[in-house]
């Protein structure tokens, strides 16, 4: 009797909806009709959805020689298990950053010497992949990236702009990697007046793309003229048509500000958080942008905190407790705690000298290949059946029954 026949389909699906992904691996070999479900596009997205968040911070030692992941569980225990980055050639690596992480694909960005490399890795099937970028686009200094999941259109991309500035205006140049094609395109920059991008890093949400601009503009107090008040905007990539835009009105800011405004996601919305400065303490609050666009939402205030300027927010865990990083002046490391607004108290989760943390993101354990031409990716994007040649499906064909036939 075939595996699991005398059981329903409903019943099986659920259950291995909420299996990991080691399990399903193993699973694929029980028999033709296992494969084609965990192997099918609706399962590995819905399997994505049943999996519990967690959130994975890029890390490095000190004098940069061993540059990993730190992934903090979304459980009671908050543990941090640290994992090095894969085999790759990391020889006269300068910096290297965690571009973004969506459905369990981690971008990263290898910086060297002469170079720069750009990688995808599964980090639950251990899978990972080059991006190789053609020589023919030219020379690109990256200055600011984003990477995610575009739902519209079912697809991964990845956003790199270049950040050619001129007798201080923003000009800046960008070309976009495309997964299901495995292909490299320029695209129309953007050009803004008396501005600069502001040093947090950027994020995507529901396949936007997000960066804070600062424009510095005249500050003058009772006929004294002092720092230019720095005024924030929007830069934002809609990864769909391919065009940049601005949103300069609503945001929450005022004087109070300074200049500590940084981007998170929080529950698929745009995040920010906002730092107001008091006498002895200082406030975070954090502002969530409405799906619209039009109008921003105060979620919660982070207080009473210490006068701390280095704390920063990373991101969330299991969109509940933010995770803040707080490099200490007197013990020279990272301190990473979590807070939870309900309580409004803070926990250490941990006190490495060893690592220091960079940005975070959200992290769940998925199947999404980092191949866009093997089987299990074009699963993912059915569009691509209907563009390819007829002969071409018909070799794919015969190359997949032959492979389960072997099972």
């Amino acid at each position: 009797m075939a595996a699991g026949s005398c059981l329903p389909e409903d019943m099986i699906r659920e259950t291995l909806l909420r299996l990991p992904v080691q399990s399903l691996l193993r699973f694929q070999a029980v028999c033709k009709r296992w494969l084609a479900l965990i192997t099918s596009s609706n399962f590995i997205l819905a399997h994505c959805k049943h999996r519990p968040k967690h959130s994975i911070m890029l890390t490095n030692t000190w004098f940069g020689e061993n540059y990993g992941i730190s992934m903090l569980e979304a459980d009671a225990t908050c543990k941090l298990e640290h994992r090095n980055l894969p085999s790759l050639p990391m020889n006269n690596v300068v910096n290297c950053r965690g571009i973004g992480s969506s459905n369990g694909l981690l971008c990263v960005y290898v910086k060297k010497t002469h170079n720069v490399d750009y990688f995808l890795w599964n980090l639950a099937t251990g899978k990972h992949r080059l991006l190789l970028f053609p020589l023919a686009l030219g020379n690109y200094t990256p200055r600011t990236f984003g990477f995610g999941f575009v739902p519209e259109i079912n697809d991964y991309k990845l956003l790199i702009v270049d950040d050619a500035s001129f007798e201080g205006h923003l000009h800046l140049r960008a070309v976009v990697y495309t997964l299901s094609t495995d292909s490299w395109k320029e695209v129309e920059g953007v050009t803004v007046s008396r501005s600069y991008l502001g040093p947090r890093i950027s994020v995507v949400v529901q396949g936007i793309w997000y960066d804070l601009i600062f424009r510095e503009e005249e500050n003058i107090v009772q006929g004294t003229s002092r720092e230019p008040r720095k005024v924030p905007s929007l830069l934002r990539f809609d990864m769909v048509n391919e065009v940049f835009s601005k949103i300069e009105d609503g945001l929450p800011y005022d004087n109070a500000c300074g200049r500590n405004m940084n981007l998170m996601e929080y529950k698929e919305l745009l995040a920010m958080g906002v730092y107001r400065d008091e006498k002895t303490t200082f406030e975070l609050e954090i502002w969530t942008l409405m799906k619209n666009e039009h109008y921003w939402t105060k979620l919660f205030v982070c207080t009473p905190l210490p006068k701390i300027m280095t704390m920063i927010p990373l991101g969330f865990l299991n969109d509940k407790e933010i995770i803040l990083s707080d490099y200490s002046t007197e013990l020279f490391y990272d301190i990473l705690q979590l807070y939870d607004p309900s309580t409004q108290k803070s926990s250490v989760v941990s006190t490495c000298e060893e690592f220091i943390y960079f940005e975070t993101h959200n992290y769940v354990e998925s199947l999404v290949s980092v191949d866009a031409r093997s089987s299990s990716c074009v699963q993912m994007f059915p569009d691509m059946e209907r563009i390819k040649p007829s002969i071409y499906r018909e070799q794919e064909k015969r190359k997949r029954k032959a492979g389960i036939d072997r099972l």
